[in-house]
């Protein structure tokens, strides 16, 4: 499987049209570029097909069409960093930063994993401001990569207690009290 999102899969300063229905081909026009789906067609009607469900535009200029989709064999994520910015729905008006998320159709929870993790990030000011700051794809796909992978090193550190905790005290301390 190859990464969820890649320099491939970023657009930076895209003017994708003047509205969610343009703006949904265009980032479809990504993933086929990418090489990700071979039935374009098929993957925008999957997309708009979501999107009539319930708009995809959050609060603070975010949106994040998705769908499962036969047009996709693995999950795949495309940013674009909106200019001029697009309507999706959004009670507060239009989206400068819209994440494509496209799940295989007969796919695991990939595709809500994603949403969730992405949601969480996207409420976080320090992570949208980066993403409408970053200069390069690479920067981007950093960020993105960052919020969706869980750290590393959390696993030893949060370890760390349980083991002091099971440690013997050194001779002539005081045992501590056991729950």
């Amino acid at each position: 499987m190859s990464e969820l999102i890649n320099q491939d899969l970023v657009r930076l300063d895209a003017d994708l049209g003047d509205d969610k229905h343009q703006a949904i081909h265009a980032l479809a026009d990504v993933v086929v570029a990418a090489g990700r789906s071979h039935d374009r067609d098929q993957l925008v009607r999957d997309v708009l097909a979501r999107e009539e469900t319930s708009a995809t535009g959050l609060p603070g200029g975010i949106a994040i069409p998705h769908c499962r989709t036969a047009a996709v064999q693995e999950p795949t994520l495309v940013f674009a960093r909106l200019a001029p910015a697009v309507d999706f729905g959004a009670k507060d008006g239009p989206a400068d930063l819209a994440f494509l998320i496209c799940a295989p159709e007969g796919g695991d929870t990939t595709h809500l994993q994603l949403l969730t993790k992405l949601a969480r990030a996207l409420v976080k000011p320090a992570f949208t401001d980066a993403l409408r700051a970053a200069d390069t794809a690479e920067q981007v796909v950093a960020l993105v990569g960052d919020v969706l992978t869980p750290a590393q090193a959390a696993a030893p550190a949060d370890k760390a207690p349980a083991d002091a905790a099971s440690a013997t005290p050194p001779r002539g301390a005081p045992c501590p009290a056991r729950p």
